[in-house]
């Protein structure tokens, strides 16, 4: 399936199905770009741009082509034309071709199609605990306290849990684009599950030792 959006390129953000992303919006031509795709369906191709490379000189292939479609669901107008929006997450798209280029880039997607997995699957249902699991305790200690998030998460599909893991680590961006990337669910969970741990053994480490401090820092 295909279909047209306009795109929002970003240097720095990638955003995966499912998952919500808040943006600012200060740029004329994407506040145009906001103010009509409110008016309209309200989705647009949120789109990694590639290290070292500007958009408005080399257009589409400045841009990773495996993409996210979104839907703007809350959005903020500010006094000054500015918006705060929040952008959810639809499905991934693989970019074709731009279509339009002003006063910005209209493009041609193609729908991609996860590959299939069974929710109730015993190997599905292991990784969701799995991953679960280590994401409580890991969000527990980076935040010190318990947030209200996660009384949400047993109500999350497997999907929308490995895509909240992705998008919430500190990872590098050219690493969640290639997480972005991968069609099954559960590779991409797999792939998640060993960052997660080291990252998490990593905390258990600084909260265990933050609170010894030299009695005299000068010293060190």
């Amino acid at each position: 399936m295909e279909m047209i959006a306009p795109l929002f390129p970003l240097p720095n953000a990638v955003l995966f199905p499912k998952t919500p992303m808040p943006l600012f919006i200060f740029e004329d031509k994407y506040r145009t770009m906001v103010r009509e795709v409110i008016a309209g369906s309200g989705e647009l191709v949120i789109a990694l741009m590639r290290e070292g490379l500007e958009f408005k000189q080399t257009g589409i292939s400045a841009v990773h082509s495996v993409a996210c479609l979104g839907k703007i669901e809350n959005y903020e107008e500010l006094e000054d034309g500015k918006y705060n929006i929040v952008v959810v997450g639809l499905r991934r798209v693989r970019l074709k071709k731009i279509v339009e280029h002003t006063p910005y880039r209209l493009v041609e997607v193609e729908i991609l199609e996860d590959a299939e997995s069974s929710e109730n699957s015993k190997e599905i249902i292991r990784r969701q605990n799995h991953l679960g699991g280590l994401f409580s305790k890991f969000t527990e200690l980076a935040a010190g306290v318990q947030p209200q998030a996660l009384d949400l998460m047993p109500q999350l599909d497997f999907e929308s849990l490995v895509n909240m893991v992705a998008m919430t680590l500190n990872l590098p961006i050219e690493q969640k684009q290639a997480l972005l990337e991968i069609d099954a669910p559960s590779l991409r969970c797999d792939m998640l599950i060993p960052i997660l741990q080291q990252q998490l053994e990593t905390l258990v480490i600084v909260r265990r030792y933050e609170h010894i401090k030299p009695e005299d820092p000068g010293l060190n």
